[in-house]
């Protein structure tokens, strides 16, 4: 009832799933898979997420009557209890259905012995499937992923039966429950899980692969080849197409986002080097075994603390060989054996590891990092689940054999009863018939071969503990009642806060700030920070750009601010905290490494908290050691206002859809949809938007229309001039406060049509040091072209065709390689003359930054330097080659930065150009 297994990274956010799923729907009534109680405002669409939708649906009895914490330690139960039951039909189904091919070739003489003890080897299977359950469900690598707190990597009990009735389909392709109940259950998993609806696509390609090659698939009569084909060829359809309809709600969330902000499921290579498995892992016990935990910490093999460890054991690979050597002429044995095989390389990662060390040999997972969707999946290691499962049914082949081989002589040879083979011609099978009376139900020495795989089984048990398993306090610290006391509609800031997705980080790197997401549980207010898996890179970047919130995450960073900006947030702060609705500040500090003579100085102690207590409007309402709470003093909105790229808070106000913002320059509209977050009054009447369509724009007019709230305004067209826009907003449309308007354009102009239309040249350069984005982006008419590596990034642009530039790009990583900085200097040398070389410093860039190079890169017309300068963002756009003209640039240590040469372009795509908007 108060603690989560964990380590306090995972285990917070997969609980929130439980309840936002029951908040969604129960109390809110909408959509589950869009939320704005984190990422106020902008929100974040969790179809990317693992959000275990179906696990917060079969656990929302216990949600709603336990609480989240119950219903999420007996719901992981539950995983183990069913994924077990699910191995063992699995198991018990391929033993039965492989077995008696074995003893086909045994002479009708001894067809009455086997029949008389048939009872004893069902039971044998029985058992046997049942220990190879355990084998799956109990696994270190899954114990391991529980320990975690990764509670969705450990819900992979749906498997299992996906796997069970894909087999089944095959054998039996005219009975229509068998596919269908297939696709039924990829849909489950797929919904609990989402990673592994990948797996079981590779098994299911695997399955039929092995299919056709096995040549006992195709002895029918060559004339019924294409009949029994078409047969199977209609039930494999009828399993994808439930599939299909299954995840179709899923995909409808997901597709949409994908076509606007394109592929971001993953980010370069995806940590897929780092979460590979080890092949020497296999056998060492991982590190939370009770006995032998430290034994891992010993070898050579790296980062085994994060799930990448996959312990297979001595028991699972003795029943491995085992049943390789006596039973690898059986067709079911060795395509569980090839299954292992497969799933054993794709583990260990795109390169073969063994202790610690890189081998020449490649893996099969650099195949999939370049597949659609089977790329989402950046662990190697994940791919246990389908290891330990393959692994399961092969080491129950061994299981039975021991058994036998254990039994009194006068049982040896018994073994199923002898089915009839099927006709050639026939691709249907009869279903055999299981006796599953009788276990342990034999007299005397019969009984006591069960013994022998129960102490197995033990070993195994043994082999795999992991004990205790790390446990998080999730108890509501009780100060957070103040807040959810106030029945108020507000946003909570909870400090330390932090956006995290499944590559970084940007804020506070510490477990503290996941809390803050789960406590939202019991107050049920709005929060800024969140915890996503994967989400477009502005989902970050809109709070890096936020005033006063960069500050903020700023000084829980570590840095200083110099006292020109406490000023600035001094002036903006109160209009800051309105805006996104703020009413409450939590304080919960957290250490940073700071320390002052004995006493160890946390961040929020050293800056935070007094930043909080004199820059922002706030009233301190309690004050403890472990959790402070300030209240925001009240503020209203001023009833009209004037936005434009020079106003302070325009980062606020521009939402997805718009270009670079640049001051004294007009904002691009990228999209046919923009976003817009308007503050407005209940007096407020009308926005007025002054915006031409740009130069490049082959139709003379462009119609646009405004949409808030649910209501459209009336389409206008917009000219090649300048013109003022007014969209009226009628009483009862207007909600006071922050309004979500959408800007609907009839068309944009797409990067072809600009080079038809007219010359242009449009370079964009974003850069962002490691805590505010990590990123290095030059822009070639709305193109990415940077290699976006840490270091510098720098592209030349060759003087000629504007329609049609040509460019060479290159990565310098100037904070690692010392090497860098020389090869540095000689790409910009070589530079021709008139070139445009566009620079992006992304994470880090000055630790090994020469001084010749940093001259070199001045040499480009820009004046600032990054060595001394940690992890600052840095960008320049060189208008003429090297020789040290017109350069623009931007240079800052808190905050990312991003300069233009013309319309600001980051996507290839415009619609308009908005000099201000003012609202009346």
């Amino acid at each position: 009832t108060t603690h989560l297994p964990g380590d306090g990274g995972d285990d917070p956010a997969i609980a929130w799933n439980l309840w936002w799923v029951k908040y969604a729907l129960l109390n809110e009534g909408q959509n589950p898979f869009y939320s704005d109680f984190m990422f106020y405002p902008i929100g974040v669409n969790l179809a990317f997420y693992t959000l275990t939708t179906l696990n917060a649906i079969t656990a929302l009895p216990l949600t709603l009557n336990l609480g989240v914490v119950s219903a999420s330690n007996l719901h992981m139960l539950f995983t183990f209890v069913v994924g077990a039951y699910g191995a063992f039909l699995l198991t018990r189904y391929t033993l039965v259905t492989s077995l008696p091919a074995h003893y086909r070739r045994q002479s009708a003489a001894k067809e009455s012995t086997i029949h008389g003890h048939g009872t004893t080897v069902n039971s044998l299977i029985w058992v046997s499937a049942a220990i190879a359950g355990g084998f799956y469900a109990f696994a270190g690598s899954k114990l391991f992923y529980v320990a975690l707190g990764q509670f969705n990597i450990a819900s992979a009990h749906w498997v299992p039966f996906a796997a069970l009735y894909i087999l089944r389909t095959h054998r039996y392709p005219r009975r229509l429950k068998n596919p269908l109940m297939a696709g039924l259950f990829l849909s489950l998993q797929t919904w609990a899980e989402m990673t592994y609806a990948s797996f079981l696509l590779i098994f299911i390609g695997l399955y039929w692969l092995f299919l056709i090659l096995d040549f006992r698939f195709w002895i029918f009569d060559y004339k019924s080849v294409w009949r029994v084909a078409a047969i199977h060829l209609r039930a494999a359809t009828m399993m994808l197409f439930t599939f299909a309809i299954g995840i179709s709600p899923i995909l409808a969330q997901m597709l949409p986002d994908m076509r606007v902000e394109g592929d971001f499921l993953v980010e370069g290579g995806g940590f897929a080097d780092v979460f590979s498995a080890d092949l020497f892992g296999f056998i060492i016990p991982t590190m939370h075994h009770p006995f032998f935990g430290n034994l891992i910490a010993q070898t050579g093999i790296n980062g085994f603390d994060k799930g990448q460890h996959i312990y297979i054991g001595f028991v699972l690979l003795g029943l491995t060989l085992v049943a390789l050597f006596t039973g690898y002429r059986q067709p079911k044995l060795r395509f569980w054996l090839a299954a292992t095989l497969v799933f054993t390389l794709l583990a260990l990662g795109p390169t073969i590891t063994v202790n610690g060390h890189a081998t020449p040999v490649n893996g099969p997972f650099a195949i999939l990092q370049s597949l659609p969707f089977f790329k989402g999946n950046r662990y190697p290691s994940r791919y246990s689940v389908m290891l330990l499962l393959s692994l399961s049914v092969v080491a129950a082949f061994g299981l039975v054999q021991i058994g036998r081989w254990a039994r009194p002589r006068r049982f040896s040879n018994a073994t199923l009863p002898a089915r009839k083979p099927a006709q050639a011609s026939s691709s249907i099978k009869q279903e055999p018939r299981v006796n599953l009376r009788g276990l342990f139900s034999d007299k005397g020495e019969a009984s006591k071969h069960y013994l022998l795989l129960i102490l197995i089984a033990c070993l195994f048990l043994f082999e795999h503990a992991s004990m205790p398993l790390p446990q998080s306090n999730m108890q509501l610290p009780s100060p957070y009642q103040i807040i959810a006391a106030d029945p108020d509609d507000f946003t909570v800031l909870d400090i330390p806060f932090a956006w995290r997705n499944g590559f970084r980080i940007t804020g506070a790197m510490t477990t503290q700030f996941m809390f803050g997401q789960f406590y939202q549980t019991a107050h049920q207010k709005r929060l800024l920070q969140g915890n996503t898996s994967r989400n477009p890179e502005f989902k970050f970047q809109y709070f890096t750009n936020a005033p006063v919130i960069n500050s903020l995450l700023a000084l829980e960073t570590g840095k200083s601010l110099p006292p020109a900006q406490l000023e600035a947030d001094r002036a903006a702060a109160a209009e800051v905290l309105r805006f996104f609705n703020i009413k409450y500040i939590v304080i919960r500090p957290y250490s940073y490494g700071y320390l002052n003579g004995d006493r160890h100085i946390t961040a929020t102690e050293q800056s935070v908290i007094p930043y909080v207590e004199t820059i922002l409007p706030v009233e301190k309402i309690h004050d403890e050691a472990t959790i402070k709470i300030y209240r925001v003093k009240e503020s209203g909105f001023q009833s009209g206002r004037l936005i434009d790229t020079n106003t302070p808070l325009a980062p606020l106000y521009f939402a997805e859809g718009w270009g670079l913002l640049s001051q004294d320059r007009p904002i691009t509209a990228q999209r046919k949809e923009t976003r817009l977050l308007a503050p407005l009054t209940a007096t407020s009447r009308q926005i007025t938007l002054r915006m031409r369509l740009p130069n490049v724009v082959e139709t003379g007019v462009r119609s646009i229309y405004l949409e808030l709230n649910g209501r459209r305004s009336p389409a206008q067209q917009i000219t090649k001039t300048w013109q003022d826009y007014i969209f009226e907003l009628p009483a009862g449309v207007v909600r006071p406060g922050l309004n979500d308007l959408r800007l609907h354009f009839g068309d944009i102009t797409t990067l072809p049509a600009l080079k038809a239309a007219k010359p242009l040249l449009d370079v964009t350069v974003l850069s962002a040091g490691e805590e505010v984005g990590g990123f290095g982006h030059i822009f070639v008419n709305g193109y990415d072209i940077s290699s976006n590596q840490r270091g510098y990034n720098i592209a030349i642009i060759e003087p000629g065709n504007q329609e049609d530039p040509r460019f060479q790009i290159a990565n310098f990583d100037t904070h690692f390689d010392p090497a860098a900085s020389t090869a540095l200097s000689n790409y910009i040398d070589i530079a021709p003359p008139g070139a445009i070389i566009a620079i992006a410093a992304a994470d880090e860039a000055g630790a090994n930054l020469s001084k010749e190079a940093a001259l070199v890169i001045q040499s480009t017309g820009a004046i600032g330097n990054l060595r001394g300068c940690f992890r600052c963002s840095h960008a320049i756009i060189s208008g003429t080659g090297n020789s040290g003209k017109g350069a623009i640039e931007a240079l800052n240590p808190l905050r990312p930065v991003g300069i233009t040469t013309n319309l600001g372009l980051t996507e290839p795509g415009v619609a308009a150009v908005i000099e201000w908007i003012r609202v009346e």
